[in-house]
């Protein structure tokens, strides 16, 4: 959902209306002989379309292809749709995309139902991790909403946060910060550089410093491309407050 939205939100610059929606339905066997990876039977269909820019025959075809993107070099990895593309299929399910040059797109997901009885989600332990006790975080984050929640869940539990918008604000705020950071916690995907770009100019000036990356992208995907190295510590966006500490917990006794 996060990577279907944010795909909806790029092709809306200008604004424009995003449409999430779900229903039933039956794939019968016609149907199903004429889509790659559809199976007959009852299905839950998960839908989200955009009002935006939309894709010509071309790139449609090439939509879920790994690292194939129609953004600037910097601005997308080309991963979204590809990544909903194997977690769908992983699933039994099949992707459906439609679209329109300048009218929008329309991504439909179609996931196996079943008569089985949803099993409870595993609960966090109730014990708080310690808090931060002044400890120093350099967020690096270039969405201001997530660069805000992050730095007040951080705040109000005892850690003292610089935040950056990217890269080279992070440079000159560890340039002229006087006091010591203890870690390092940026996005993977960002304009100008990457988070494993500012982790490398960040631990050049700071040998030693702990590093966390975050990301709305899962973990192997970042690493079979590239982004990030393998046995990395990576926290996959959206998380909750009590997993980002423990998370941060985690990094901060292992250093």
């Amino acid at each position: 959902l996060v990577n279907l939205a944010v795909n909806a939100r790029d092709a809306m610059p200008g604004g424009g209306t995003l449409t999430l929606d779900t229903e039933n339905v039956v794939i019968d066997e016609e149907t199903a002989a004429s889509r790659p990876g559809a199976r007959p039977g009852r299905h839950v269909r998960l839908g989200i379309g955009d009002t935006g820019s939309g894709m010509d025959p071309y790139v449609l075809e090439h939509a879920v292809e790994p690292f194939f993107t129609t953004k600037p070099k910097g601005e997308g990895t080309g991963l979204g749709l590809a990544t909903v593309y194997g977690i769908v299929t992983q699933a039994g399910g099949f992707l459906q995309i439609t679209s329109t040059p300048s009218r929008g797109t329309q991504v439909s997901a179609f996931l196996p139902a079943t008569d089985q009885e949803a099993t409870e989600p595993a609960t966090v332990p109730d014990e708080a991790p310690p808090a931060g006790g002044g400890r120093t975080v350099l967020v690096v984050e270039d969405e201001e909403a997530i660069r805000e929640v992050t730095a007040r869940i951080l705040a109000r539990n005892g850690f003292t946060v610089l935040t950056a918008a990217g890269g080279p604000e992070a440079i000159r705020i560890v340039d002229g910060h006087p006091g010591t950071i203890d870690l390092l916690l940026t996005d993977v995907v960002m304009p100008q550089m990457t988070g494993k770009e500012v982790a490398e100019a960040l631990t050049a000036r700071i040998p030693g410093l702990p590093v966390l990356y975050m990301s709305g992208y899962a973990h192997p995907a970042l690493t079979s491309q590239g982004t990030l190295e393998a046995g990395v510590t990576l926290i996959e966006k959206p998380f909750s407050e009590p997993q980002l500490l423990a998370k941060i917990r985690d990094v901060l006794d292992s250093g």
